[in-house]
């Protein structure tokens, strides 16, 4: 179970029998029926696409659970998981809602109201995943057509005061049927041509990737749907030829889109590819947000700091405005320095650092330094006072460091080679005389 600021999770038995009720927060409540494995019920909200745990719960003797939270503002959607399968809610402060788990299914107990028109969706949705089309390939498709014909119908009945809500609901009804559709595809689909592209729904989401909306991103599933999709697109119908990331974003047309599936596929496994992805499509992302969540991501490789092995790409706005990274200078060794206008230390170093930019004016080599600075200005008339040389880049703050560095205290200075790869992750400071000795060395070469 976890508790932060914003939430709190209760396992609280009473809640099955009594009305608790505070107007700030919102209660869900629910009990375990029949023969069960599920050992934890989680409480999960969605940020980009991706699920996020928001908190989690363990089952009571008696099969009851509970949770009582703040909703977040104009974040009204929120779901239960077992496990296998997601239960969309719809929250608002003061919200109680009752429910029971039975048979592998969530059922909210709800006579009107919002959460009363998702439950039904929920079931029309399991006609998709009856016992009678199970083990055969193409009923699914003959179910998928009639659900999709009940669907259409049922939401042009749907009378709810929340004109929101309405409007919202056909957007969930539609992605999650075409979330089941794919899902469906990529998990059963042989090497072979087959019912689903007799399938008029097949043909019209084959054509390119059918959602724009920022809708997507609000579902559980949304990163998931966008890999799915396109992964089936490649194996069973391009088949014979890469169908490149290029071709994939071209298919979505909106930036937001395009952003999050370029997060979605950074390599994890090998710094090298994560580095030239990051040289490839990191200029793609529209704005500085999307570019730090990049530079962040959990899980990302990082760079091995030994000698020989590739550096990070430190990327980030010049005095000018205009954003830099080490790569632009693929030729030349990098002697880069990051420092604050708050370090004492720092300051310094500066003469020193600025007597051997004259000294190797004329050599492949380029000194770049990078403010940690929080304050933009403070560090910009800094520079433009002191007439600061090499190349100056902001940072903005520590946490804007890559985090393999380790920077512990500044200043710290580090020496890249032309083809970006570490020469000293710990260099000599310039007023060190052995760093001038080291660096008369290297560019004889």
């Amino acid at each position: 179970m976890r508790l932060s600021l914003s939430i709190y999770c209760f396992i609280i038995y009473v809640f099955a029998s009594c009305n608790v009720r505070d107007d700030g927060y919102a209660i869900i409540k629910g009990r375990i029926v029949g023969e069960s494995a599920v050992q934890e019920v989680q409480l999960i909200s969605v940020s980009n696409g991706v699920p996020a745990k928001y908190a989690g719960t363990s089952i009571a003797f008696n099969g009851s659970f509970a949770f009582m939270f703040e909703p977040e503002e104009g974040k009204p959607y929120y779901y239960l998981y077992d496990g296998h399968q997601y239960c969309r809610l719809y929250v608002k402060k003061g919200t109680v809602i009752d429910l029971e788990w039975k048979d592998g299914n969530f059922t909210v107990l709800a006579e009107k109201g919002e959460n009363f028109y998702l439950e039904e969706w929920r079931k029309l949705k399991r006609q998709l995943h009856s016992d009678s089309i199970k083990g055969e390939y193409g009923a699914f498709f003959t179910a998928f057509d009639e659900v999709k014909k009940q669907s259409d119908l049922w939401l042009e009945n749907v009378s709810c005061e929340n004109r929101a809500f309405a409007e919202a609901l056909k957007d969930e009804v539609r992605l999650d049927l075409l979330n089941e559709f794919v899902s469906y595809l990529l998990k059963n689909q042989q090497m072979y041509e087959s019912e689903e592209r007799d399938s008029e729904y097949y043909q019209q989401i084959m054509k390119t990737f059918p959602e724009q909306g920022e809708a997507l991103l609000a579902q559980p599933y949304g990163i998931r749907l966008l890999q799915n999709y396109f992964n089936y697109k490649q194996t069973f119908v391009i088949r014979n030829r890469d169908y490149t990331l290029n071709e994939r974003l071209e298919e979505l047309s909106t930036p937001v889109l395009k952003a999050e599936y370029i997060l979605a596929e950074v390599p994890r496994d090998n710094y090298a590819d994560y580095c030239n992805y990051e040289r490839l499509y990191l200029s793609l992302l529209p704005n500085e947000a999307y570019r730090t969540r990049f530079r962040h991501l959990t899980g990302r490789p990082v760079s091995v700091l030994k000698k020989g092995e590739l550096a990070p790409n430190f990327i980030y706005e010049d005095i000018e405005g205009n954003e830099c990274a080490v790569s632009d200078f693929k030729g030349k060794y990098k002697y880069v320095d990051i420092w604050a206008t708050w370090c004492a230390p720092c300051k310094q170093e500066i003469p020193s650092l600025q007597q051997l930019e004259e000294e190797f004016a004329k050599h492949d080599i380029v000194f770049i330094s990078i403010s940690i600075d929080k304050n933009k200005k403070k560090w910009e008339d800094f520079v433009k006072e002191k007439q600061l040389g090499g190349v100056q880049l902001w940072a903005g703050d520590w946490a804007e460091i890559p985090q393999e560095v380790e920077l512990g205290s500044v200043p710290r200075f580090m020496l890249i080679d032309p083809e970006g790869r570490w020469v000293d992750v710990n260099a000599m400071r310039p007023s060190n005389p052995e760093m001038k000795k080291m660096l008369e060395q290297l560019l004889k070469r």
